[in-house]
């Protein structure tokens, strides 16, 4: 009897051992240009996101989520967790826009942990070897160069159809560059979806050229609003329906419950509109240039605003911890778990931030401090 009770336990003990829980799949968006008022929960009563809205009110809100004045410094510190004059970007052109190609990002940490990486959209972190996205640890990248669509040496080109490379080969998309991007990326999550993956979606909308469809810009220019600020609207709010594209896309292969959906915009607007009452816009140091939308959705997680400083340098070592990976060293910024889980007793932040022309850092230059009371700007 007893010799048959231990073989029978032999033949089960396998099957009793619980499986291991799959790491977690990071889905990021990064807007181009999308100010923290851009975004009808941010009482803007002229905009139509009533997607992007469901998403806030369903997710972990940073309200003071900070990040640079333009746009390569906050997309270096996001890829790295390090401030971006350790990465080499200081600017966005004329030499300024290159990031040393011995950076390690966070796609290339994910990666070398058994994660599937994808890019789709804007880099601007560098065109050439070994600067682009998939010498950076992105195994699939659609993206386009530099800066933007059709801004040089990417001149001629346009937000409909336009020319992109998919890795290290050229090649004419079709349909509207949004579109394209969040097309591709649901390919991707779709082709992969029994694996943790890392997919970062940065649009290059509503980044100048305003180029969008009639039907997204027009109907703002009828009530009243200029067709600068029509055009903005029109290009977030074709994000928005790409974004619930995409959250359909989700649920339907079956993730809700292992996926983190991150939705962050890189700096303040460019042109003068609503700012939710924050001053300044992008390129400077003031609140309405630097502070950002941040949105986390994902398990376990309670909806809720936080107004604890959060920054750019975060997502990496936060998607680190998340992932259950160590905490990598020379990160100049700390996860949010904390925060994203509960309210910890102490959470003191001093937040760095400066942007300006030239190849040197210049002392004092276009800079700010931020800490939870104070705020400096020089």
């Amino acid at each position: 009897m007893r010799c048959a009770l231990f073989a029978l336990l032999l033949l089960t003990g396998c099957s009793s051992t619980a499986p291991e829980a799959q790491q977690p799949n990071f889905i990021v968006i990064l807007t181009d240009d999308q100010g923290y008022g851009d975004i009808g929960v941010h009482d803007n009563k002229q905009i139509l996101t009533p997607n992007l809205d469901r998403l806030a009110r369903d997710s972990v809100e940073f309200t003071r989520f900070y990040v640079e004045p333009v746009c390569a410094p906050t997309r270096a510190a996001l890829m790295t967790g390090r401030y971006h004059y350790r990465t080499g970007i200081v600017h966005t052109s004329r030499g300024g826009a290159k990031m040393h190609g011995e950076e390690i990002t966070i796609a290339e940490r994910l990666r070398d942990a058994g994660y599937r990486t994808g890019m789709f959209g804007k880099w601007h972190l560098g065109d050439n070897y070994p600067m682009r996205p998939h010498d950076q640890g992105f195994e699939q990248a659609l993206w386009h160069q530099p800066g933007g669509i059709a801004q040089s040496p990417d001149a001629p080109n346009s937000y409909y159809d336009p020319h992109l490379w998919r890795n290290g080969e050229r090649e004419q998309a079709e349909g509207y560059c949004t579109d394209v991007f969040f097309r591709e990326a649901m390919q991707f999550m779709t082709a992969h979806r029994d694996e943790p993956m890392f997919v970062y979606i940065p649009t290059n909308a509503p980044h100048t050229p305003l180029e969008i469809a009639d039907e997204y810009w027009k109907p703002y220019a009828e009530a009243g609003l200029d067709e600068t600020t029509a055009r903005v609207y029109g290009m977030v709010e074709n994000i928005d329906v790409n974004v619930r594209l995409l959250t359909e896309r989700i649920t339907e292969i079956g993730l809700n419950d292992r996926t983190y959906l991150i939705f962050l915009s890189d700096n303040g607007p460019q042109q003068e509109r609503y700012t939710a009452g924050l001053r300044g816009r992008k390129g400077t140091n003031y609140e309405g240039g630097i502070r950002a939308l941040s949105f986390w959705r994902g398990p376990g997680l309670e909806p809720r605003k936080v107004d604890r400083i959060a920054a750019h340098i975060d997502l990496a070592p936060t998607l680190l911890d998340l992932a259950g990976l160590d905490a990598a060293s020379g990160l100049d910024g700390k996860s949010l778990r904390p925060l994203l889980e509960g309210e910890p007793e102490s959470w003191e932040r001093t937040h760095f931030s400066q942007v300006h022309r030239g190849l040197r850092p210049t002392p004092y230059q276009n800079a700010a401090v931020n800490t939870s009371r104070w705020k400096l700007v020089t």
